[in-house]
């Protein structure tokens, strides 16, 4: 798959062939979940046999004149075996429910997995998130999500398959042009459960634009954030006439599903009727004439009257089926995405010299095909074409220019986040391709515009790593260079105290400055030559973010580092700026050469600072 190409769209597999997809995962994953299933198969095909050769069993027993021993003991023993072989189906169904919900959390680990290891434009790519949601949905949904449909609706099928196939031994003994009779109205049958299952489908597109429709007023209506905005622009009538208009549009499909489902149910019910009358009939005329007894007829009523019963449930677990295999289809094309290359490469980072020299040469880049990025709207401009820049051995530059000019994409092809169309980037005068992915990232400690602190403990979220690997000595070292040892230790605050409160209480909850602070300890703890900043101080008012890049400036000695902010005042400690513009190099040189220059980079920052002088002003008056 090309870059950036919209090719997500998940391919459509037949029924069988989503069956064997869960075939080989639980084989894999849990075996135990496909015996069971094979045993709830047999037992819940044979138990309807069983049951319908008990009233035989008894009639039989009463004409032949059993004695009570005799019919006791047999009708004892019969249905000890039914209770236990219905007490082990119980059990194996319970056991198979309980394994195949736990692998649902294998394969949320599945896509977990997977998402990191696709290439990050997959990632980032609006195409792709909506797939994964798709995929998620397949296996979040309790019993009614598609994973879970799909191994109960395929034991279901198989149950009614086989018992159709049992029953039509036991019919086909009686007559053989009974069962012709009865297999011709399951055909009709059937022919009218496709015709209802292919309207349901063509109405699927109709019924997910109106609950969109639907659900997206009602999401606007509760949606707390806008409710300043509904009450000064008076939108409730607006939006209550937004949503009668959904509700209306809903409940026509609706309508329209209920009125076929209808008909389909009394055509169903008449021919079900017939049958069971013309099947009675045939079977008294039969027993009239001495050519069954009591006890056959009983045996073979109940045949005729579960047969169509079996042909219904095959009818149903298709559909249902149909429905799951559409959910699984996303499930498949999540996980049939290609990977990122992490491994290949002749070289090694051991054989630089730190810290190290990058080098753009000659590097074209460009989102395709509309693919949403955080920096251009259309996806179809080029961001760069034969871009061409080097950062010197433990230089510090600063990355500047207005939103779009390529700021954050440079950073994601510096990092390795993302591949040039064209060019290379080069590290030492070696091209970076001959490393392997997993070794450049090591290169770099980068801090992105998002914050990401996750609910777990400080030490885990210094290192990334789990709790046993964490060096205790170093992320202290790391935090006090930090300038948070300090507070943490007046806090309380320990290298096992959990962050944020999502997971516990009492977790730590950081100010912003505090955050800023603590991802600059993260990166300490790293201690990678290469040091990136992607506006991680957007958030903060400038005194703040002043200090926090005091902080970055003290501890970016001796490393290639690469900073970007929007406050030009902040880039003044750099050893050089690069202004880009359009995604090419506009300007660069130091502050004092560039204002003296008196060209795009002075005048964007006369007119940043001329808003702090005009505040300050406005202050004193």
């Amino acid at each position: 798959m090309e870059k950036g190409k919209e090719a997500f769209e998940p391919k459509h597999y037949s029924i069988g062939s989503d069956i064997l997809f869960f075939v080989r995962f639980y084989r894999q994953q849990e075996p135990m979940v496909l015996a069971f299933c094979g045993t709830e198969i047999l037992l819940s095909a044979l138990l309807p046999l069983f049951l319908i050769y008990l009233p035989k069993l008894t009639v039989d027993l009463v004409e032949g004149r059993a004695g009570m021993e005799r019919l006791f003991l047999a009708l004892g023993g019969f249905t000890v075996l039914l209770m236990l072989l219905d007490g082990l189906k119980s059990a194996v169904s319970a056991g198979k429910y309980n394994l195949y919900n736990t692998q649902r959390g294998n394969l949320l680990g599945l896509f977990f997995l997977k998402s990191l290891r696709i290439r990050y434009e997959y990632a980032e790519s609006g195409s792709v998130r909506k797939l994964y949601g798709k995929a998620l949905n397949t296996v979040d949904g309790g019993d009614w999500c598609a994973s879970s449909r799909m191994v109960t609706e395929t034991c279901g099928l198989l149950i009614n398959i086989l018992s159709f196939f049992l029953y039509s031994t036991v019919i086909g003994s009686l007559s053989l042009g009974v069962l012709a009779v009865l297999l011709a109205l399951s055909v009709v049958n059937y022919l009218l459960s496709m015709s209802h299952i292919r309207y349901e489908e063509s109405l699927r597109e109709e019924n997910a634009l109106a609950n969109k429709h639907y659900y997206c007023v009602q999401n606007a209506m509760g949606d707390m954030g806008a409710a300043k905005d509904i009450r000064i622009f008076g939108m409730q009538h607006w939006l209550l006439g937004l949503r009668d208009v959904a509700l209306k549009e809903l409940d026509g499909v609706t309508l329209k599903s209920r009125r076929r489902n209808s008909f389909y149910e009394k055509i169903g019910y008449l021919l079900s009727a017939g049958r069971d009358l013309g099947a009675y009939a045939w079977l008294l005329y039969q027993t009239a004439g001495g050519k069954l007894s009591a006890g056959e007829f009983v045996l073979y009523f109940g045949a005729v009257t579960g047969f169509s019963g079996f042909v219904t449930g095959i009818m149903g677990s298709l559909a249902a089926l149909r429905g799951a295999a559409n959910g699984t289809d996303y499930t498949r094309a999540y996980l049939d995405l290609p990977e990122e290359d992490l491994s290949s490469g002749t070289r090694h980072i051991e054989e630089l010299r730190f810290p190290p020299e990058i080098e753009f040469r000659n590097v074209c880049f460009s989102y395709k095909n509309g693919e949403e990025n955080d920096e251009q709207g259309t996806g179809e401009k080029e961001i760069f074409h034969d871009l061409n820049l080097t950062i010197r051995s433990g230089e510090r530059i600063a990355l500047v220019g207005v939103n779009g000019a390529g700021k954050t994409t440079f950073v994601k092809l510096l990092c390795g986040i993302y591949e040039p169309d064209a060019g290379q980037i080069l590290i030492n005068g070696i091209d970076r391709n001959e490393f392997p992915r997993t070794e450049v990232y090591q290169l770099f400690s980068a801090i992105f515009q998002e914050q990401m602190i996750l609910p777990f403990t400080v030490g885990e979220n210094l290192a990334l790593k789990r709790a046993d690997e964490v060096d205790e000595k170093r992320a202290w070292a790391a935090l006090e260079r930090a300038g948070l040892k300090e507070t943490f230790q007046d806090r309380k605050i320990g290298i096992k105290t959990y962050m944020t409160k999502t997971m516990m209480e009492d977790g730590v909850e950081l100010s912003g400055g505090q955050q800023q602070r603590f991802l600059l300890a993260r990166a300490l703890y790293k201690d990678a030559p290469v040091l990136v900043l992607d506006e991680p101080t957007a958030a903060l008012d400038p005194i703040a973010e002043s200090e926090v890049y005091e902080q970055y400036d003290r501890y970016s000695s001796g490393k290639t580092a690469v900073f970007i902010s929007h406050r030009l005042a902040s880039t003044r400690f750099s050893d050089r700026i690069v202004l880009i513009e359009n995604g090419r190099i506009l300007e660069t040189g130091t502050h004092e050469e560039l204002m003296r220059a008196g060209g795009v980079y002075a005048e964007m920052f006369e007119i940043q600072s001329s808003y702090y002088r005009e505040g300050a002003d406005e202050d004193e008056h």
